[in-house]
Formats: structure tokens, sequence, C-alpha cells
């Protein structure tokens, strides 16, 4: 996701890292639960118990770093697509 973030003012720098080493650590849970949880559930299972839940916290950790952006420069529009889970194989 970095990649894909407008520049970062140095004062909203430390928050923005930590915040997306925090998506780092979300997505990793994510993958450990889909490991551990194969052949659970109904057909819906892994988007209502892990995509579904990851979504949410996706888009609100970054709302954060939108709300840090934008604290010393313009707050970023249309970030929230990045917040989109899908299961790859």
């Amino acid at each position: 996701m970095a990649p894909r973030l407008p520049a970062v003012p140095a004062s909203a720098r430390a928050e923005v890292d930590r915040t997306l080493g925090d998506l780092d650590k979300q997505i990793a849970e994510a993958n450990q639960r889909l490991v551990d949880t194969v052949g659970q559930g109904g057909p819906n299972f892994v988007q209502n118990a892990i995509l579904g839940p990851l979504e949410d916290k996706r888009f609100a950790a970054i709302n954060r770093i939108a709300t840090a952006i934008g604290r010393t420069a313009e707050r970023p529009a249309g970030l929230d697509s990045l917040a989109a889970c899908t299961l790859t194989e």
C-alpha cells in the first residue's frame, strides 16, 4: 500500500509508518486464519469471518493515514479504494 500513498509530510511519517505496520500485521493474521480454518464454515465463511473484518480494519487504518497526512498537508482523496480485500490463490 505504501507505494500508492501520496507524499507523506515528515510530521506524519511516524504515524503513517506505524499504521502501515499495523496493516501488515492484520494481513498476516488474516492469512494465518485462512490456513487455520481451511474447510470450516459455509460458503461465505471466508468473506464473513476473515475478509470482511479485515476490510473494515483496513478502511479505519486508511482513514487514520489520511487524517495524519491531512493535519499538515492536503488530505489525500480516494484512498478508500485501497481497503478492498480479495482472496488470491
